[in-house]
């Protein structure tokens, strides 16, 4: 498998014109970028994958219905369609994607030796899909399960559901989609 490249990023999330390898820019901080996307469906409940037991960050976590690093060169957008598609088996047109909005996360996992240093587009897609038609990556994705909104909100609530911990970006989604 072949080494994936950042853009590297400077403190406001402009590229600096450099690129490197993921296992560089995690262990180094480097700042980079990562794109979220969620799934709602027109019974307002998210579409959550459970990550699978041999990832380095937030193993055996229900997290983001797809979520991944944007290669250098690519666009955000670009990143999220290929993120969809790798883990959901979802090849979707750019015109389903909903830019929300951008969080940053600074956190030091696994004993000092990853760092996330990361501003994360969030997008959301509404579809109606059933689990069966979703095709998940077994490397990454463990498990999928729609939950409604009041699910999500109890997950959240309960540090024993291993949630991936991304408060802002949870209240910041419920917030949005509570105004639809």
């Amino acid at each position: 498998m072949t080494e994936e490249y950042f853009d590297i990023l400077n403190e406001k999330g402009e590229k600096t014109g450099e690129s490197r390898s993921k296992k560089e820019a995690h262990e180094k901080g480097l700042i980079h970028r990562t794109a979220h996307v969620w799934i709602l469906n027109s019974k307002k409940e998210l579409l959550l994958q459970k990550r699978a037991s041999g990832l380095r960050v937030y193993p055996d976590c229900w997290d983001i219905s797809a979520a991944g690093h944007i290669s250098a060169g690519q666009t955000s957008l670009e990143g999220a369609k290929r993120e969809v598609e790798e883990e959901l088996g979802l090849s979707l047109p750019d015109n389903m994607f909903v830019y929300l909005f951008t969080v940053q996360e600074h956190i030091i996992l696994n004993q000092g030796t990853y760092v996330n240093n990361e501003f994360q587009d969030v997008y959301l897609v509404h579809l109606d899909i059933s689990r069966k038609e979703i095709k998940f990556g077994k490397g990454e994705v463990a498990e999928i399960k729609w939950v409604s909104m009041d699910g999500f909100k109890l997950l959240m609530s309960n540090e024993k559901y291993k949630l991936a911990p991304r408060k802002e970006e949870y209240r910041r989604l419920l917030d949005y989609i509570e105004k639809l």
